[in-house]
């Protein structure tokens, strides 16, 4: 079984992250049609620092860039975690809410996605379904479901 890497060294960036994240959001208003995004497999190679040779690229464009992370790289990355290297929900939970919480990477609707995040790691849910449960709970969105768990899940946290 496949074992994530651990972040430490990310939390070097962590007093740089005040400072880049008030410098995102000037350059993303500013420039939000050029933002650069990133493919799951710079995510999978940093995360799991498992490619001699595309591990560090990897680790240089995420801990020198403002890259967004669109919703549906996130869904690949843990769709790839849990399947194909068998790291249970709580790890990819935590270790995810981690590297955002660590890095300059951006997400649209941040906070109903590291909430649908935490989600996966504590309920028995498609990582989707939690994303879902993420948006009714931050951004106050009614969920149309046939899904009685997601449904239950979002009578549960309103």
């Amino acid at each position: 079984m496949a074992v994530l890497v651990n972040l430490p060294t990310l939390q070097k960036f962590q007093a740089k992250r005040t400072h880049g994240l008030k410098r995102h959001w000037k350059l993303r208003c500013k420039y939000w049609e050029n933002m650069q995004k990133i493919d799951a497999n710079i995510i999978l190679r940093y995360l799991m620092n498992d490619n001699p040779q595309l591990s560090p690229k990897a680790k240089e464009i995420i801990e020198h860039n403002i890259v967004e992370v669109p919703v549906e790289v996130l869904c690949e990355v843990v769709y790839v975690l849990k399947g194909h290297y068998k790291i249970n929900r709580q790890d990819i939970s935590s270790k995810l809410i981690q590297f955002f919480e660590l890095t300059q990477c951006t997400l649209t609707n941040r906070d109903a996605i590291l909430e649908g995040l935490d989600y996966f790691g504590k309920y028995k849910l498609d990582f989707v379904d939690c994303l879902l449960a993420g948006y009714a709970k931050i951004e106050k969105d009614e969920i149309y479901t046939f899904d009685d768990n997601l449904e239950n899940l979002i009578k549960h946290i309103k």
